[in-house]
């Protein structure tokens, strides 16, 4: 992965594949930090913890697609709408949040999924933007 730092965010920047899409790994961290281990470190989080993930999304939102009075469609086909565009890794407060796309679902918003590694799993789930 080539890293570039984004002087605004004060972060650093890589893009890969995740899921057959490009998706943004972004990185807070010291300066001293292996950039390319942290990716492959947040990659490996996450590829580990995407069903669960996957379901704490379905469980927050899908009832709330249904609610407004959308267009019937089942669980998996809504769990198969979910992509992940971006991984923020926080190595200082070790934190993840995920944003994915709606796929169109709540007009276009991002899902912000908020995500402690060092916890007992469970992930915070809003719409975001």
């Amino acid at each position: 992965m080539e890293f570039k730092y984004d002087e605004v965010l004060d972060l650093w920047v890589a893009e890969t594949d995740f899921q057959e899409m490009k998706t943004k790994v972004r990185l807070y961290c010291g300066d001293d930090d292996d950039l390319t281990a942290l990716a492959a470190m947040a990659l490996n989080d996450v590829k580990s913890k995407w069903e669960q993930l996957k379901a704490a999304m379905i469980s927050e939102l899908y009832p709330q697609y249904c609610d407004q009075g959308n267009r019937e469609m089942s669980a998996d086909e809504f769990s198969s709408l979910l992509r992940l565009k971006t991984i923020d890794f926080d190595t200082i407060d070790v934190m993840y949040t995920l944003f994915c796309f709606d796929s169109g679902l709540f007009g276009g918003h991002s899902i912000q999924v908020l995500w402690d590694p060092e916890a007992e799993f469970h992930a915070d789930v809003s719409l975001v933007g």
